[in-house]
């Protein structure tokens, strides 16, 4: 009979496995890009090797929240054996909500995730000064996997105290059988009122 920790690691794996990634060797994409900050848009382009490598062409000040959540976009889809990412951890069953069966990593984030046919439905994330939980709402195909759409994001100080969120609504094209974002709107609440911002990512190409 599988142990707690085999049926937490299955369960996780699973999942994992279904959710959609770059394939191997992906080499990048350039695409151009319009961006909406601050109540205007600005036209650019891209240049996407990595999510270390992103060359903008937008005015420096413009750069840093589209090179942010591009290079979350991109690791977030990057290929990684489960064994050497989260499979690496010892982990055991929470129990099940309508969200699904939690699983508890034993990693330096204390992390949570919630899975429910073969979906991450909520992923928690603890820091030594604050906090994280990704609700995902929905999913989107991808071939014979998946890819969020939909999902709010939750950050909350050292005392748990709520001090952000922000809703996200991200689309995807497929470009010679490679799924790459298309756009993502975040629309963020917090202490200084309620912000808007935009990418918009076309006329794609990969690079070789």
């Amino acid at each position: 009979m599988p142990s707690v920790q085999e049926k937490a690691y299955a369960l996780l794996e699973a999942a994992r496995n279904q959710a959609y990634t770059l394939p191997e060797g992906f080499a990048g994409f350039r695409a151009r890009l319009r961006v909406y900050l601050a109540g205007s848009w600005y036209q650019g382009g891209l240049v996407a090797r990595s999510p270390r490598e992103i060359e903008l062409h937008l005015p420096e000040d413009l750069q840093a929240w589209p090179r942010r959540e591009l290079a979350s976009m991109l690791a977030h889809r990057s290929p990684r054996p489960f064994a050497q990412n989260e499979g690496q951890y010892p982990m055991h069953l929470e129990g099940e909500t309508p969200l699904g069966v939690g699983v508890r990593l034993e990693d330096a984030m204390r992390s949570v995730l919630w899975v429910q046919d073969n979906h991450i439905r909520m992923v928690e994330r603890n820091l030594p000064d604050s906090s994280f939980r990704i609700h995902i709402h929905s999913h989107v195909p991808a071939g014979a996997h998946h890819l969020p759409q939909h999902f709010t994001v939750t950050y909350r100080n050292a005392q748990g105290l709520i001090e952000a969120v922000e809703s996200f609504d991200d689309r995807y094209v497929q470009v010679e059988g490679v799924w790459l974002p298309s756009r993502r709107q975040v629309v963020r609440h917090d202490r200084d009122g309620l912000t808007v911002r935009e990418l918009q990512l076309d006329q794609h190409a990969l690079l070789t």
